[in-house]
């Protein structure tokens, strides 16, 4: 099995591939990602005349999605066939059961067209070519429009952990996000609408999937802007390692990283980890959870949530046990990945050989690879030595 990390700035796309043929991709970055990066894959995939098994828009970020809304529209303007591309799995606005009626009225769809004119204005992502309501592409306008088969093996509702979905010879373990959590999004969503009119009703319209999205983009920006995570001091680095104990998470308040989905991809010979941005707590309980199960915690490749988020990654990793962990970020924002992250990473069962991946060459990366440091606390570092990104064959 090999896996592609690419270089999608701070953002996640990845790409995995069997020998049989399947090929799973999982967000898709920025649209430079996709259109630099990615496209080249899709296009040997074309040429092969093999598709795209399953696409994997783990939630609603710019991050993870604009990649994916290039892709989308690329298949809308019959660049691609819509046979490329089997499966989307994404939960968006009509998976959370909201919807009241069938039809709106005058007066509620007035309040959700408000509410989307005071999106754009305190977020000029939302008014930007790449995302926009008005030219009818958001990402949840794209697949709703391309007629391609969405959240198919969950019967079109939610996707939800704990499920099992056969994907070609892989088996693919949604982890998260639970009922619970779609429940609390839901509330959230409907909590902000109803403010504009205490009497709001939910209808089925495309609309109140772009109101959604936007909505969801817009916390996303509100929560990092107010979310300064960095130590990025070499002194910190080891002292908390020369510490010896985990650094306790102060966890992640953002909704809608809390609504990722989270999978384990494996076959007989492999398995792989990823967690998207789910929050530390959440990846806790549900790993707990699995191995009380008598589910094995050991895998070949981890990612670590969020970027290397201090806030995501803690507990959890003293529950799993990796040959490789990838960190997915240039950290162009946030200073990501956070020092006590790649410590809580390094001091996680530690007696044991890990290899540490990152897709960009970070300041962190070169500070860790010194031979004292990965003699002693028994670790690897693999650094790309391509622009785009690194491969990792198991």
């Amino acid at each position: 099995m090999k896996i592609k990390c690419f270089n999608a700035k701070n953002g996640d796309a990845i790409y995995i591939r069997n020998n049989e043929g399947i090929n799973i991709f999982i967000d898709m970055g920025y649209p430079e990602t996709y259109t630099r990066y990615i496209s080249n894959d899709i296009n040997v995939i074309d040429q092969c005349g093999e598709v795209i098994d399953l696409l994997i828009i783990t939630h609603i970020d710019q991050d993870h999605i604009s990649g994916a809304i290039s892709f989308l529209r690329d298949i809308q303007s019959e660049k691609y066939s819509q046979s490329i591309l089997k499966q989307v799995w994404h939960n968006s606005y009509r998976h959370l059961s909201v919807a009241t009626k069938e039809n709106s009225s005058k007066e509620d769809l007035y309040v959700v067209e408000e509410f989307l004119n005071k999106l754009s204005k305190l977020n000029s992502l939302i008014s930007d070519a790449t995302i926009s309501a008005k030219q009818g592409s958001t990402l949840a306008g794209l697949i709703f429009g391309s007629g391609i088969e969405w959240n198919k093996d969950f019967s079109h509702g939610p996707i939800v952990g704990v499920n099992d979905v056969s994907i070609g010879n892989l088996k693919v373990t949604v982890l998260t996000p639970s009922n619970y959590i779609l429940k609390n999004l839901k509330r959230y969503w409907k909590s902000e609408l109803c403010k504009m009119k205490y009497d709001f009703a939910f209808g089925e319209e495309e609309v109140f999937d772009d109101a959604f999205e936007f909505y969801m983009l817009n916390e996303t920006v509100l929560q990092n802007n107010s979310n300064s995570i960095s130590s990025d001091s070499g002194e910190c680095f080891h002292a908390l390692l020369d510490n010896g104990v985990l650094v306790e998470s102060e966890g992640d308040s953002s909704v809608t990283n809390a609504s990722s989905i989270a999978t384990i991809i494996e076959n007989d010979s492999c398995r792989i980890l990823l967690t998207s941005d789910a929050h530390d707590n959440d990846l806790y309980e549900i790993l707990y959870e699995q191995s009380q199960n008598g589910i094995n915690m050991e895998f070949d490749l981890v990612k670590l949530s969020h970027h290397g988020s201090r806030n995501n990654n803690s507990k959890w990793l003293e529950l799993v046990s990796s040959k490789y962990y990838l960190i997915s970020t240039d950290g162009s924002k946030h200073n990501h990945p956070d020092v006590e992250a790649i410590v809580n990473l390094i001091l996680s069962n530690s007696k044991k050989d890990k290899i540490l991946c990152f897709n960009s060459n970070l300041e962190i990366a070169r500070e860790i690879d010194k031979e004292e440091l990965k003699r002693r606390f028994n670790y690897s570092v693999i650094r790309p030595i391509e622009e785009w990104g690194i491969e990792i064959e198991l």
